[in-house]
């Protein structure tokens, strides 16, 4: 028969070892993770610099210099003018400029083309940081505007998800990521006048799911607004679903 004492000695080894062989390990992977570090460092997607350490995607010295518009902190605004007259929306906003020569373009760039969903969620929270910072009003529900089955499959994912998925880092509400579905895959908008876009977009998209919008305030999210005639598309649809109020987010005004 052991006693009591000898079984702590027989356990007492095998534990050592195993704490040993865990410690060891994480050394050893945490010696690969810093080498790897210092050959292939993190870089900023805004300025190419290496980040530092608990900087994600974009450097402190890029947020500093991002070209916020403050829209939100303004009922009327050139957000917002876009829609007088055409759509009723609740209130209507850009975080940025999309200004040429600054980090916003390659941003917006990489989020879209480079599957970078990453700086998507970072612009996002961000963006809900600032607002919920100001009083913004909590929507009921957050939508992206959505991508055609065709086109999100050749990209691989709608980049308008992480900045939803990000503001609601801040708002925590109800997303909306399969509720509004895009029934034609309109071509290109790039050169096209205001008319011409509105012909372009005109009956596109379709209520997936009315019980999510009937008698509810729904923010709708696109990336970067030009003329606003994809938002105004969707944003109508959704009013003519019951939305009891509407407002519009983008990470851009261009």
């Amino acid at each position: 028969m052991f006693s009591e004492y000898s079984v702590v000695f027989l356990i007492l080894p095998v534990l050592t070892e195993k704490t040993m062989n865990q410690a060891k390990q994480k050394y050893t992977f945490g010696w690969l993770n810093d080498l790897a570090k210092l050959l292939f460092p993190n870089t900023c997607v805004g300025c190419s610099q290496p980040l530092n350490a608990g900087e994600d995607s974009i450097c402190i010295d890029c947020l500093i210099k991002l070209p916020r518009t403050n829209y939100h902190r303004l009922k009327k605004n050139p957000v917002s003018d876009k829609f007088r007259g055409r759509l009723r929306i609740s209130d209507a906003s850009s975080f940025l400029y999309f200004a040429r020569g600054s980090s916003v373009r390659s941003l917006i760039h990489q989020l879209k083309y480079n599957g970078r969903q990453d700086i998507g969620l970072r612009l996002g929270a961000l963006y809900a940081r600032d607002l919920i910072s100001d009083g913004y009003d909590r929507p009921d529900i957050i939508i992206p505007l959505p991508l055609h089955h065709s086109k999100q499959k050749l990209r691989g994912y709608n980049q308008c998800v992480p900045i939803v998925e990000g503001l609601n880092k801040y708002f925590q509400t109800e997303m909306g990521k399969a509720t509004i579905k895009r029934v034609s895959n309109n071509p290109t908008q790039t050169r096209k006048g205001r008319f011409q876009r509105w012909e372009n977009v005109e009956k596109i998209f379709q209520i997936a799911e009315p019980s999510k919008i009937i008698g509810k305030h729904v923010l709708l999210i696109d990336d970067v607004i030009t003329t606003g005639s994809t938002l105004e598309a969707c944003g109508r649809i959704v009013l003519e679903a019951g939305a009891s109020r509407l407002s519009v987010l983008t990470i851009a005004t261009a």
